[in-house]
């Protein structure tokens, strides 16, 4: 439905759902404001947005009204730049300003600030306060977020964000009227996993991020590129930045399919493995336990030698590589000799999950569309730990009523709290323990991973009204799984999410079962998976030996080992990883961290990280995305010989093929692998090619204030140093090049525009304000629908568990469950605790004290022993053994696992 306005003396036709607050954003007025946001809605507490509202077209009498809690009308006349607008504007932030220190030079958030960027908008540019300003004392929040409380304009945002949206419960606003205070309860780490949007959803320097300052530059110092997180499978879009060779900050980018305005904390904190100076920087010959180090042609000549020589050569890569680099060891070694590097179960549950996305009769949603849903199941997933971004969404999936029966806008955020407030969307919840989730679920069944697979397959047949013999002697279970079956049939839009850290084929076979049960019903139904790592699913549909298969057969003939980018002891147990490479000659290990599998290594190569190479990653819906190197290592010290896998691969490749290897290029490795894997024609669509220029010319890494260039090197080399050009990608290490909102290119490196310098200059770059951006989303959906569908049945009778052994299931963390993310220092620092878990009878079955928190377990498996302190649980299953799968020692292939022996030390 549209309208249409007057601004200024011009008419424009607009949406009659938007406030005027947007509508004016969204047409390109610079109209100041700071408690709105287009995520949070509105509350009208700054007063900033004030206009004039004139009677009629005469604008003889008129009144000033917030923006942000105001419709438009047919026939509005309003203006912006009215003078009697203009000085309410310029008073009421002067009023917001009276304690505010002025300490811009000194905070982190200058030169990037919306505060400074709406003072300087509103022309206020003096202080009259004269008196004592209030002095709050400062929290400490924790490893990666600052608290100036003293810059606080009361806007509150934060607690808008962090306590109403982001449901968390240790943080709120306390105090009344001009004494306000927002923050902790008591000093400490905030508990929200998505806490870190605190920095960005903060229009001051109130909230800033530790990790930045640590690397610190201001933001036209810094050279930017945009880029896929690489800590989970969801493909959220941020943006890096770079200065001196560091990773000075990761900042959210907009995508309208995916993140949104939010990114979660692994996301925004946990790569500073990047930034590890005991790294592998260059390459290495291992020769009677002596390091030699080899240029590029001799190492290339060296490897070449080797594979010409060997019998077979296998070749392991990695879901945390990129698709390129995947392929390219795989064009090399050959698909009999290819494996992609993860375990047998995680391959099959895959490969399942892509049969089942291909089927034509279902729907994956993407992120953003999660929160459309009106019901949601998950199956054995702790979604706030694997996927953390994820469980945002959920969140906003089950606040969300229709607002329209009462016809309150969708924007007023205040009113639709209180109209839902005591209506929520139902979601239920199986696990193996508790979950971060569970304060907003209906109803949690904490079970086996075998019961749950039943309690899913139950389910699906109450669904489909199917009569069957069921070996449930649950009565109470079983009029639950009655009442779950009516209210997913009565919803609108259902929605089931599993995944594959349960480490079950089954429960993603339960789970297609009930959507098909569902749609069967004719329901809008949506199944979304979770998987492990960023490119588990491009890994996959490149096809490959799981890492089981290709050690199980023969090795005896196997001289060479090629292994990318991947710590096969964080997934392998390492007896039988020891003893498979002690009879393999040649190991060669290419990646970007040294880990305990480079230990076994005869020849190092070493890679880039996502920070410093460009590729493609496939997320969990199959959406194929593009990230970009930020820099070039070679800029800042000539003998580091960091490269792409792909780039080292294919070198490799040319030199076996006696061919020349000075032009390699990404859009070429493209090329050949949508040649040769049809599956993946599209990803060359992903970004523009390298060629691609505008005006003749490629698109800016840096701000135009990009400044200190010339004096960077200095301490090495008076002269500037030329800049290094960039074949792979559409853009310059420099500040020379295109950047403007009428570029059209969907690839921001960095947000800026003329008088708004922070990131909510992101409204210059949408068509229409946090709705999507000017050039529609990244990405394009790789898997294509085929016109078969299928049918899953498979009923499972629980196992009674073994009362003299331990079945071993997986706790993860939020940080430490990654093999990248727990390298970081601060990481290291303060997130390193980890636990056994048992069910209390368990314990005391073994003789624990009754104090369970001064208990250390000692677990013995595969002539492996592990020490951990105690844990209790009364959601566990009595049986079960809950581990930290993925800490160092405690490797993944332990999912499942039985342990025979434990000893209480203490």
């Amino acid at each position: 439905m549209t309208t249409v306005i007057n601004i200024d003396g011009k008419f424009y036709k607009v949406n009659k759902k938007d406030n005027i607050l947007k509508i004016c954003l969204s047409l390109g007025f610079n109209l100041p404001y700071f408690c709105w946001h287009p995520i949070l809605g509105s509350v009208g507490s700054c007063r900033l947005c004030g206009i004039k509202k004139y009677k009629d077209y005469k604008k003889l009498k008129g009144q000033i009204i917030i923006s942000c809690m105001s419709l438009p009308s047919e026939n509005l006349y309003i203006s912006i730049n009215d003078i009697e607008s203009k000085n309410f504007r310029k008073n009421i932030i002067e009023l917001l300003m009276i304690n505010h220190p002025h300490d811009c030079p000194v905070c982190d958030e200058g030169g990037s600030c919306h505060l400074q960027d709406m003072t300087v908008m509103t022309g206020h540019v003096s202080r009259r306060y004269n008196f004592t300003k209030k002095i709050y004392k400062n929290q400490n929040l924790g490893p990666f977020i600052s608290h100036t409380m003293n810059r606080c304009i009361k806007c509150y945002r934060c607690v808008r964000f962090y306590k109403d949206y982001a449901d968390g419960k240790d943080f709120n606003v306390f105090g009344s009227n001009n004494n306000l205070y927002f923050g902790r309860i008591t000093d400490g780490i905030l508990e929200n996993e998505c806490s870190g949007n605190l920095i960005e959803i903060c229009p001051t320097g109130v909230f800033t991020n530790k990790t930045y300052s640590e690397q610190f530059s201001r933001k036209w110092d810094m050279q930017y590129a945009p880029s896929i997180c690489h800590n989970c499978s969801l493909g959220c879009n941020v943006s890096i930045g770079e200065r001196y060779g560091y990773l000075s900050n990761i900042e959210n980018r907009y995508h309208e399919k995916i993140n949104s305005y939010f990114i979660c904390d692994r996301g925004r904190f946990g790569s500073g493995y990047v930034n590890i100076k005991n790294r592998p920087l260059q390459a290495i010959k291992i020769v009677n336990n002596q390091n030699i180090i080899l240029d590029d042609l001799n190492i290339i000549k060296n490897i070449t030698n080797l594979i010409k020589k060997s019998k077979r050569v296998i070749g392991i890569g990695s879901p945390r590589a990129s698709i390129e680099s995947n392929f390219a060891l795989k064009d090399l070694v050959g698909k009999e000799n290819f494996s992609i590097g993860i375990l047998k179960k995680e391959k099959l549950q895959i490969d399942l999950i892509i049969k089942i996305l291909q089927s034509k009769d279902i729907y994956c949603p993407s992120l953003s569309e999660i929160e459309t849903y009106d019901a949601i199941l998950i199956l054995g997933e702790d979604i706030s730990i694997t996927s953390p971004r994820l469980s945002l969404s959920i969140r906003q999936a089950i606040k969300k009523k229709s607002s329209n029966k009462n016809n309150i806008p969708y924007w007023n955020s205040n009113a639709i709290s209180n109209a839902n407030n005591m209506f929520k969307n139902p979601l239920f919840i199986t696990s193996i323990d508790n979950t971060s989730l569970d304060d907003v679920a209906n109803w949690n069944y904490y079970a086996p991973i075998e019961n749950q697979v039943n309690f899913g397959f139950i389910l699906s047949n109450y669904i489909q009204n199917i009569s069957f013999k069921i070996s449930i002697t649950d009565n109470n279970l079983l009029h639950k799984i009655k009442n779950i079956a009516k209210i997913l049939l009565k919803a609108k839009k259902p929605l089931i999410i599993s995944g594959t850290n349960s480490g079950s084929l089954e429960l993603i076979s339960a789970a297609y079962n009930i959507v098909k049960a569902l749609n069967h019903h004719e329901k809008n139904t949506g199944l979304f998976f979770v998987l492990n790592t960023v490119n588990s699913m491009g890994v996959s549909i490149i096809n490959g030996k799981s890492l089981e298969d290709i050690f199980d057969t023969n090795l005896s003939n196997v001289d060479t080992l090629i292994i990318m980018e991947n710590d096969l002891y964080f997934q392998e147990e390492k007896n039988k990883l020891n003893n498979i490479f002690k009879n393999i000659s040649n190991i060669i290990v290419m990646d970007h961290q040294y880990t305990d599998t480079m230990k076994k290594a005869n020849i190092i190569l070493p890679s880039a990280s996502f920070f410093e190479s460009s590729g493609t990653v496939i997320n969990n819906e199959s959406r194929a995305q593009r990230f970009f190197q930020a820099y070039n290592p070679i800029f800042y010290n000539k003998k580091i010989q960091i490269k792409s896998s792909w780039k080292w691969i294919s070198k490799l490749k040319l030199k076996i093929n006696n061919k020349k290897f000075n032009n390699i290029i990404l859009d070429e490795i493209i090329k050949n692998c949508e040649k040769k894997i049809p599956i993946l024609n599209g990803i060359s669509q992903v970004a523009p090619k390298a060629n691609y220029k505008i005006f003749d010319r490629k698109f800016a890494r840096s701000p135009i204030r990009y400044s200190g260039r010339t004096s960077m090197l200095s301490n090495i080399n008076i002269h500037e140093q030329k800049q290094l050009e960039d074949k792979d990608t559409i853009f310059n290490f420099s500040m020379e090049g295109n950047y403007d909102s009428n570029i059209q290119c969907s690839y921001l490196p960095f947000l800026w525009y003329p008088g708004w310098n922070s990131l909510q200059s992101l409204n210059k770059f949408q068509k229409e304000i946090g709705v999507s951006s000017k050039y529609g989303p990244t990405g394009i959906k790789i898997l294509k629908k085929k016109n078969k569908s299928f049918n899953i049945f498979k009923y499972i009778i629980p196992k009674s568990l073994n009362v003299k052994k331990f079945t071993i299931v997986p706790y993860y963390s939020l940080f430490y469950s990654d093999s990248l993310v727990q390298k970081s220092q601060l990481i290291k620092k303060f997130f390193n605790r980890q636990y056994i878990i048992l069910n209390n009878l368990d314990a005391i079955d073994l003789g624990v004290k009754k104090n369970f928190s001064d208990s250390i377990i000692e677990i013995f498996y595969l002539n492996n022993k592990i020490h951990l302190p105690l844990r209790i649980s009364k959601n566990l299953h009595q049986g079960l053994i809950g581990l930290p799968l993925g800490i160092p020692g405690i490797p993944l292939v332990l999912l499942g696992k039985t342990i025979d022996k434990l000893k209480v030390l203490k």
